[in-house]
């Protein structure tokens, strides 16, 4: 497996089990300083399993005479615990077989966690060697389990989907670790869903035999920033069995650690919705995970309130809902006074801008209502200066659709390079 910070070095056992904007109004005030996949089916539990044998139950993980968690055998990272073929009556158009499995991977606290995963093949025949795999590495849904992919896909999952099927791909995802499975999700460290997608390829590939070695990573938000650290994390050693290529990583939340930690009561910051939504879900993850952080302390009753809401709410509903939110009005003291939390923010959630292993793609437009897409445009350009692994697309067009179909050809030209 692939060696992330703060990863325990699991070596995984393979068995196989079957074959089955308008941001031009975003506005960076002086008052900051410093800077799935979705299933097109029922719910996990219906339908008929056409293969659903545990490897192993989800008790809670040993740990070393060091204090470090320790994995029981069953539970190495990228070892199916439960598989179900997708019924046919349910499957969408455009897929051939779809399955939805429960697989081992790791959570950023380095002990493992179940996460749920999705595989599907593309109606053409399997070339020699297998499909190419593609993960589609999707940015934030949300905290409550109602919100995970595999459950309640949105239109941006499912259009990605029947994109790289069309073309010929097989697609496997990811809800990552905690989001429709036990635990809470992982949602703030970049590294921890790097590891669950690197997992979940190792998954997909014992539930199918018709896959190819070759696989590389497409993500939007924190899919993109989980892409992006794969490009620059994934060493040599993964052999035969896995072949990673690149990643393409589009609506990049650069800068995101740096301007969450600086917000505070006189924050005056007109952000994009999205990015409101995704400081929420971060700073609820937090709070979840990390109660001795003691983040109740810096915020206010609405504050708490939102916090509230983000455990809740799916991402739509969630960025219907802060529109015209007052940023400053979530907390009592600055956060930037909480040097706990801004120490997790700035490990967990910075991107690397060069020393990438692999070649990585990525693409911004204008009008993007998820990210402050100057910060993201100049973390572009720094990368691509600093790191010849890195291609940079910034489409300056109003038109989103137009925009929207520029980053993909690019994207789709990319992936196809980087499987030959």
């Amino acid at each position: 497996m692939i060696t992330l910070r703060r990863r325990p070095r699991w070596v995984a056992r393979r068995t196989r089990i079957g074959t089955a904007l308008a941001t031009t109004a975003v506005v960076v005030s002086a008052g900051i300083t410093g800077s799935v996949i979705g299933l097109a089916h029922a719910a996990p539990d219906s339908g008929p399993t056409t293969e659903s044998t545990p490897s192993a139950s989800p008790t809670a993980d040993a740990t070393t005479s060091t204090g470090m968690p320790s994995a029981s055998p069953g539970q190495q990272a990228g070892t199916v615990y439960a598989n179900r073929q997708i019924p046919g009556s349910t499957l969408f158009a455009g897929a051939r077989q779809g399955n939805q499995f429960t697989y081992w991977s790791v959570g950023a606290d380095g002990a493992a966690h179940l996460s749920t995963g999705s595989l599907y093949l593309p109606p053409q025949t399997a070339p020699a060697g297998g499909y190419p795999i593609v993960v589609w590495a999707h940015g934030s849904r949300g905290l409550s389990d109602a919100c995970a992919p595999s459950v309640h896909p949105t239109e941006t999952d499912l259009d990605a989907l029947r994109t790289w099927l069309r073309r010929g791909y097989a697609v496997v995802g990811t809800d990552y670790a905690g989001l429709g499975t036990t635990g809470t999700p992982q949602y703030y460290d970049v590294d921890a869903t790097a590891q669950n997608i690197v997992d979940a390829v190792r998954a997909g590939r014992d539930i199918s035999d018709q896959l190819s070695a070759r696989w590389a990573v497409v993500g939007e938000g924190q899919g993109a920033s989980a892409a992006i650290a794969l490009a620059r994390s994934l060493p040599q050693p993964l052999g035969s069995k896995l072949d990673y290529r690149g990643s393409a990583a589009t609506s990049i939340p650069a800068d995101f650690a740096s301007l969450l930690s600086n917000l505070g009561p006189a924050t005056t910051l007109t952000a994009p919705p999205g990015w409101v939504s995704d400081a929420l879900y971060t700073l609820a993850a937090i709070r979840a995970a990390h109660p001795e952080v003691g983040l109740d302390g810096y915020l206010s009753d609405t504050g708490r309130a939102w916090m509230g809401k983000a455990q809740n709410l799916c991402v739509g509903d969630l960025t219907r809902e802060v529109a015209g939110l007052s940023l400053g009005s979530l907390f009592s003291r600055p956060l930037a006074q909480n040097s706990s939390l801004t120490t997790i923010l700035s490990s967990a959630s910075t991107l690397p801008s060069s020393g990438f292993t692999r070649p990585v793609l990525m693409t911004q437009t204008l009008q993007d209502p998820n990210v402050v897409v100057p910060l993201t445009l100049k973390y572009i350009n720094d990368a691509r200066t600093a790191d010849r692994r890195v291609s940079g697309r910034t489409y300056l067009t109003l038109d989103e659709r137009q925009a929207t179909s520029m980053s993909d050809n690019d994207t789709r030209d990319f992936v196809a390079g980087l499987m030959r």
